[in-house]
């Protein structure tokens, strides 16, 4: 991330603060080698329940192989200790095992075939968080517990970002729920613009966050939200929150 540049205290350990029918604790953290195992085993084509990460998500490679996960987390670790960034984190249970991953990234413009003017200015404005985690620990409220904290106490605490904008598959109920959640508004539905593999091209619906400053403000934006207008004007930092890395 060049122009959002996360300070190393972001690597974590971070608690997640789950509902009360959470029995388990999870945290965030940075990740580290031995990760690469838990990686291939959750993401790998022997496990049958990784078809439904790969069909709600863009850009993990599909079959998942064992370089992959390699390169993937040894890059992590190179941003870690270089460039002292944290932009990516794993979500881990009380035994310190990986069992999903979420992270900031900047979009990657070429993955979206908008048309319209104001969608590639917002596009070429903003970052997406991307998240999966394993099946057998969803509806604990994981997800969303995890996707506000990196909203609230990373995205707009810390970068000081007035707006994240995010993005999910229209068929991907779970993730609908999840911004919705976290205080994110539905704002329009954007058809065709993006494909994955040799599918034919998706339809996406964008949701839209705002930080929390005046009064005044937030009813304004939510006026433009629901006479289906964006804000794309405001020459603010964005952010782009998806279920797709």
């Amino acid at each position: 991330m060049n122009s959002l540049a996360l300070n190393i205290k972001s690597k974590g350990p971070f608690e997640l603060n789950l509902p009360k029918k959470a029995t388990d604790k999870f945290h965030l953290s940075a990740l580290k080698l031995t990760d690469i195992p838990q990686i291939v085993s959750l993401l790998g084509p022997t496990n049958i329940n990784s078809i439904d990460i790969h069909k709600n998500t863009s850009s993990l490679p599909n079959p998942y192989t064992l370089s992959d996960a390699e390169w993937f987390v040894n890059k992590c670790i190179v941003e870690y200790t270089k460039t002292l960034q944290c932009n990516i984190w794993a979500i881990r249970n009380s035994n310190e095992e990986f069992i999903g991953c979420i992270g900031l990234h900047e979009i990657l413009k070429e993955k979206y075939a908008v048309d319209d003017d104001q969608d590639k200015k917002l596009f070429n404005e903003s970052y997406e968080i991307g998240y999966y985690i394993s099946s057998e620990y969803r509806g604990l409220g994981i997800v969303s517990t995890a996707a506000n904290f990196i909203c609230n106490e990373i995205a707009f605490k810390e970068l000081h970002l007035d707006y994240i904008i995010g993005m999910t598959f229209v068929n991907n109920e779970q993730s609908h729920n999840v911004l919705k959640r976290c205080g994110f508004k539905l704002v329009k539905l954007l058809k065709g613009v993006i494909k994955k593999g040799d599918e034919k091209m998706r339809d996406v619906y964008l949701f839209i966050k705002e930080r929390e400053v005046e009064q005044t403000h937030n009813i304004l934006l939510f006026a433009l939200m629901n006479l289906g207008q964006i804000p794309y004007q405001i020459k603010q930092s964005l952010v782009s929150v998806s279920i797709h890395y």
